[in-house]
């Protein structure tokens, strides 16, 4: 085998094996976060062949569920221990 040919065939198992390496590792699994969620629950109510009633009903379920939950009720406050 001559120079030209060595050279030839060592950059072509280089570049094999970087391209297989590069095939077997898995990109990194994380969870949606919330937002994300939301975003795809919306677009799934959307491709969906609702009525306007049916799709604005279950969209406000989904924002609903979505927005932090307010207090209303006013606890009094309790005596505390002395001793």
């Amino acid at each position: 085998m001559n120079t030209t040919a060595r050279l030839l065939l060592a950059a072509l198992t280089a570049t094999a094996l970087a391209v297989l390496s590069g095939c077997a590792s898995h990109p990194e699994l994380r969870p949606y976060t919330a937002e994300e969620t939301r975003q795809l629950q919306l677009e799934s109510i959307q491709r969906q062949a609702l009525s306007l009633d049916e799709y604005e009903l279950r969209k406000r379920v989904i924002l609903r569920a979505a927005s932090p939950q307010v207090v209303t009720e006013v606890v009094e406050a309790q005596p505390g221990i002395k001793g």
